[in-house]
């Protein structure tokens, strides 16, 4: 399967999250890819079979950056699949739903729950059992394929 990674990261807590989902992504034998969505033309996302979303959060949402990629996202495929991914000083916050609300009349479908990863501060560091949760994340993933 063919996965796409499009992320932001302001203090690199979600790009180490990122880089970790690749490696776990790779030992299940997929063919992976990411890039911060400053690099990714709205218009052209690369073709894949699931797409991985992922932002910090920001006052309890996902920043304007992110929701603007979000918002003027063209997508190609019809039958590709999504997952969401945040980073989050509080476990409460809206992003994930803030991020689906964009995505919804995309006519791709959501393949989990999606996944909040709890930094300790505004620069982290991550929580300890991040690594765990990530994988769980991938297993859960590959489980609705």
């Amino acid at each position: 399967m063919k996965v796409y990674i499009a992320y932001e990261s302001k203090y690199g807590n979600g790009k180490k999250c990122v880089e970790h989902l690749q490696t776990a992504i790779k030992k299940k034998g997929h063919n992976v890819e990411a890039s911060p969505i400053n690099e990714i033309k709205t218009d052209s996302l690369p073709p894949a079979e699931l797409y991985i979303f992922s932002t910090p959060t920001h006052v309890g949402r996902p920043p304007r950056k992110m929701r603007k990629f979000l918002k003027k996202l063209e997508m190609g495929q019809e039958d590709a699949k999504y997952a969401l991914m945040t980073t989050c000083m509080d476990y409460n916050t809206r992003s994930l739903e803030i991020m689906e609300d964009f995505l919804q009349p995309k006519k791709i479908n959501k393949v989990s729950k999606g996944i909040k990863i709890k930094v300790g501060g505004i620069k982290g560091p991550l929580e300890s059992s991040y690594q765990e949760k990530l994988d769980s994340f991938v297993e859960e993933i590959f489980a609705n394929k």
